[in-house]
């Protein structure tokens, strides 16, 4: 796809049938990067998001939307029409398809279902692993995974078919220190759109272009993570550690806080 990339959002609203409250209640929003993130607390909307933009609230579970999506300038669904998108679910396991034997037949799956031939299906899988380090684990039954190798093979079947967009339910959860750096890492050298949904933010404060701000179905600030970690006033909301560091030592970089390790270094070098 494009390297450009454009989301907007307006006036949406999303109530789920059977249920009195909005999910969403009338979100506008622009992006500004390919990189977005979105922090809130549990229940906010923040999946309820990312299931609208990959067609599965209104279609797979019974909701009712207002307002609009454009990706591009085009309407979401005109969009999703000509473009994959891949969504990771907040529970790796329920990604999987059940009916594979090894990993590598369940990454196959959906190149197979695409009509791809074994030398394409072959380089595929050998790209994602590769990226992923899941190479020793293709062997492996998908049953017998830790929670943090499922969680990675999840996200290797959303990435397998190299989708226009992805979606990511904050897909660290169940990794260890090390693993979740592997990802952000990964993350980093990833030329794809996302939107990620993700407690880490110091991790996100360093990732990303943008930083959106959810809470009880409302969008509260969509901006620069300096300026979400800077501005952001509400006790439901923790701060990344580089900007607690930071404004213990009273260190700043053009007149804000730090909210990353970069910048955290940046502003001690300069007060040297």
């Amino acid at each position: 796809m494009s390297n450009n990339f454009q989301l907007t959002i307006s006036q949406l609203s999303l109530r789920y049938l059977g249920f009195e409250n909005l999910a969403l209640e009338n979100i506008s929003a622009q992006s500004r990067g390919k990189r977005i993130g979105i922090i809130g607390p549990s229940h906010a909307g923040k999946s309820s998001l990312l299931a609208l933009l990959a067609g599965i609230a209104g279609k797979m579970i019974p909701a009712k939307f207002s307002g609009s999506v454009r990706i591009n300038g085009e309407e979401l669904e005109a969009w999703r029409s000509q473009h994959e998108i891949a969504l990771l679910l907040q529970d790796p396991a329920s990604q999987l398809s059940g009916l594979a034997d090894t990993v590598y037949d369940e990454l196959s799956f959906s190149l197979l279902n695409q009509g791809k031939s074994d030398e394409e299906i072959e380089s595929a899988v050998k790209r994602v692993t590769d990226q992923l380090d899941l190479t020793n684990l293709l062997d492996q039954s998908p049953n017998q995974l830790s929670g943090g190798q499922t969680q990675r093979v999840a996200i290797a079947t959303a990435l397998v078919t190299e989708p226009d967009l992805l979606l990511l339910d904050d897909p660290t959860s169940q990794m260890d220190p090390l693993g979740r750096q592997h990802f952000f890492s990964w993350l980093e050298k990833l030329s794809c759109p996302f939107l990620l949904i993700s407690n880490e933010l110091d991790d996100l404060a360093a990732l990303c272009d943008q930083i959106w701000v959810i809470k009880d179905g409302c969008l509260l600030m969509a901006d620069s993570p300096q300026t979400v970690f800077n501005q952001l006033d509400d006790p439901a909301f923790d701060k990344p550690a580089a900007w607690k560091m930071a404004k213990k030592l009273e260190l700043k970089l053009d007149g804000c806080y730090p909210v990353n390790a970069r910048e955290l270094k940046e502003a001690a070098e300069n007060a040297n």
